[in-house]
């Protein structure tokens, strides 16, 4: 941090002192140019490094966003292979115990979502098709995954305060996909945003068609993880918004392949991507206004009831 450090003064406050390389004899033998880099060096040190864990540390008053990314544990790959060890390895609270340490050290609830456990899962999946694990313990590692998502939850939820509702969103995969993951996690961004969610684990075709035929969805989402269940999506697709309460409802699909090959998503007939659980609610809230298109001012006479259905159907799953 360039050397600078606390010191304490006389009056009982805190001063920054300069610390080596930056005292006054040293500041003195510098030309004016070498001195005004330093203290330019100096001044971003404390703006970016010391203030931010400052208040981090004391919660003085709102930290804002950029503050807060520069009091942030950033999360490597190095991460990512220890927390797949811990995930895998039979005492099931190691993996708890290395995300309690990351979230110690300063890492953000959204930087271990987004940065560890979306990374990881794919990891698993990268093993299971190399044979390096087997079906087995990629499910149980998983499920490790989820259940810590879901203890993170409420401090996730809590970061963004009070938003006003915006709509309500469908959740699900399409019949034969075994790991759900993904999609709670996107559940969890549409949830901070302020959308009412409803996730969980593939229905059967009745009864995904009798929901969206009884409740009003101005979003319905899908994840897809291989190409060979395509066809099952498009059939889907078509039915629901055949079958919808929403005549403008609107789909969005994700997942590797659709990252991969987005040209996919208009030949299931999707109306757009979400790459990542952070760009969902961006690209959920692009496709409102289609959604409500030729209903503009017509409000559903019944919803989901706020985030008690999510929960709900997460213990389903």
């Amino acid at each position: 941090m360039f050397g600078a450090s606390l010191q304490p003064v006389a009056s009982g406050s805190t001063s920054v002192s300069t610390g080596p390389g930056l005292s006054p004899d040293v500041m003195d033998d510098l030309s004016p140019s070498r001195r005004s880099e330093r203290l330019e060096r100096l001044e971003r040190t404390i703006q970016n490094e010391l203030v931010p864990r400052l208040m981090a540390s004391h919660r003085v008053g709102p930290v804002s966003p950029a503050l807060m990314t520069a009091a942030s544990r950033c999360l490597s790959e190095h991460d990512v292979d220890a927390f797949v060890a811990a995930v895998r390895s039979h005492d099931e609270h190691r993996s708890v115990q290395f995300v309690r340490t990351v979230l110690d050290e300063g890492a953000t609830v959204e930087a271990v979502y987004l940065d560890l456990l979306a990374p990881s899962a794919r990891r698993l999946g990268e093993m299971w098709d190399a044979d390096e694990c087997d079906f087995v313990e990629v499910t149980v590692a998983l499920g490790r995954m989820q259940r810590l998502l879901r203890d993170l939850s409420q401090v996730f939820l809590a970061e963004a305060g009070q938003s006003e509702p915006v709509g309500n969103v469908l959740l699900t995969c399409v019949p034969g996909e075994q790991h759900t993951l993904g999609i709670i996690m996107v559940g969890e961004f549409l949830l901070r945003d302020g959308w009412r969610v409803l996730v969980g684990a593939p229905w059967s075709d009745g009864d995904i068609l009798s929901m969206v035929a009884t409740d009003w969805y101005d979003v319905i989402g899908f994840s897809v993880g291989t190409e060979n269940r395509l066809a099952v999506l498009r059939r889907d697709i078509r039915r629901l918004k055949s079958a919808s309460r929403n005549p403008h409802v609107q789909v969005m699909v994700g997942g590797q392949l659709f990252a991969e090959q987005p040209d996919l998503a208009e030949q299931v007939g999707a109306n757009a991507i979400a790459s990542d659980a952070r760009s969902a609610p961006t690209v959920a809230r692009s496709l409102l206004a289609a959604a409500r298109v030729a209903t503009a001012g017509r409000l559903p006479s019944e919803g989901l009831a706020e985030n008690g259905q999510f929960r709900e159907a997460l213990r389903r799953d």
